[in-house]
């Protein structure tokens, strides 16, 4: 069955491209500034704990879903550091995969340790596009792979109130999309991603998404 984004590609551009007129010089500063900052934090911990940097990356970025990016870091020094997660916010599953992709540098003799980022993320993570692109945007690789998250998924489709959860075929259209416009804008495709992220997040905060879905759902009462 052909994917329904697939005939949306030029829409879905076009949307990003206009976004990126609203960008403001703060959007673009903090977009370009959190790949960076994140990567130098992936690298101390690979340093500390003696882990290869695809590996931390890899550990982070399973805990990425539904936990905040503060309480992701916390989670994951302690599992790295092999302490009990002292602080809630992750999910028991992600977790629980976190665990795994860290135990296989010592189980795997240098084998499942070393592949990439993306297809051990793949692996672990079977219908997680977004975690296998973000880990390996965490390891340093900014050309190559996108995240698209739920903020960059609405942005695309200019509609913050959507809900669609992207599975491999239709995230890699997204992907494609991302990395098309970057391209042309002259950032790479995770630059633009995280100042599309910071630009929509000013104009579509939490607030305003919950006091819309509200107004939605009272509305769809009559």
């Amino acid at each position: 069955m052909p994917c329904q984004f697939e005939s949306r590609r030029t829409e879905l551009c076009d949307n990003l491209r206009n976004l990126y007129t609203s960008t403001k010089s703060s959007d673009v500063s903090l977009g370009c500034a959190w790949y960076p900052a994140a990567q130098r934090i992936i690298r101390e911990w690979s340093d500390h704990y003696e882990l290869p940097v695809t590996t931390v990356a890899c550990v982070v970025s399973a805990l990425s879903p539904q936990c905040s990016w503060e309480r992701n870091l916390i989670i994951a020094n302690d599992i790295l550091a092999r302490r009990p997660p002292s602080i809630g916010g992750a999910l028991h599953a992600c977790i629980r995969k976190a665990e795994i992709l860290r135990d296989e540098h010592d189980t795997s003799n240098g084998t499942l340790a070393y592949l990439s980022t993306f297809y051990r993320m793949r692996r672990v993570f079977p219908c997680g596009p977004k975690v296998a692109n973000f880990a390996e945007n965490l390891a340093g690789n900014m050309h190559e792979y996108v995240t698209v998250d739920t903020h960059g998924c609405q942005a695309a489709l200019n509609n913050p109130l959507a809900t669609v959860t992207l599975k491999w075929t239709p995230y890699r259209i997204f992907a494609d999309c991302y990395t098309a416009v970057a391209c042309e804008v002259g950032y790479s495709p995770a630059e633009f991603q995280a100042i599309i992220w910071y630009t929509w997040k000013r104009l579509y905060p939490r607030i305003w998404k919950q006091q819309h879905r509200r107004q939605w759902y009272v509305v769809g009462e009559y």
